[in-house]
């Protein structure tokens, strides 16, 4: 797209800078022409103003799982701008993903709000016993313990029945001769010991 324009930097006395357009050699009416037809995109919701532009730094939160938890700011150059997306790194994203900010202020404010919150859940976990995965450990054999599971929202209380045969399986409460859990379609994921019963005088 051809610029009609020129842009100018004013300077005033008292120091003050003002960007100035000046038309160039093109009739007036190819100039108003242009401008109507940005004044009826904004109008109609199709003027969009990106973020940002090619060369300015955009910045992604990035966290890593493993082999430790950590979680640090990235900065990168933005190479190409869309109306829906931003390049960097050779790849488009979406201007809406979680983790990717024009600012680096506010990109530093959620680091520190993810570091904060993994803190928590830590102390939480260190201090309370809390859900074991299946994938660490198995409750006793028969023991009644609360499960949960990774395709249904509430726990459920059953135990874990190991068989050297045909290897452990899980079950629904008093269940003994009833099918497992995974003959019903419920995948534990989880377990914690059941809280001691209630007592009055306690």
């Amino acid at each position: 797209m051809e610029r009609l324009t020129t842009a100018y930097e004013r300077i005033w006395v008292d120091g003050r800078m003002e960007t100035q357009y000046v038309a160039k050699e093109e009739s007036v009416m190819e100039i108003e022409n242009k401008l109507g037809k940005y004044e009826d995109a904004e109008e109609e919701g199709r003027l969009f103003i990106t973020p940002c532009k090619p060369g300015d730094l955009i910045y992604e939160v990035d966290v890593i799982e493993r082999p430790e938890w950590d979680c640090y700011v990235n900065g990168f150059v933005v190479q190409d701008v869309s109306a829906k997306q931003v390049k960097y790194e050779d790849d488009w994203i979406d201007w809406d993903a979680p983790n990717v900010y024009t600012s680096e202020k506010e990109t530093r404010a959620k680091a520190e709000q993810l570091i904060r919150q993994r803190n928590r859940l830590e102390s939480h976990t260190v201090s309370e016993p809390g859900w074991i995965p299946v994938t660490e450990r198995l409750p006793e054999n028969d023991s009644y313990v609360l499960m949960s599971f990774e395709n249904f929202s509430l726990p459920l209380v059953g135990r874990y029945v190991d068989d050297e045969e045909l290897g452990g399986a899980w079950y629904l409460g008093d269940c003994i001769d009833e099918d497992t859990c995974l003959a019903n379609d419920l995948f534990v994921n989880a377990w914690m010991p059941l809280p001691k019963p209630y007592r009055e005088d306690e």
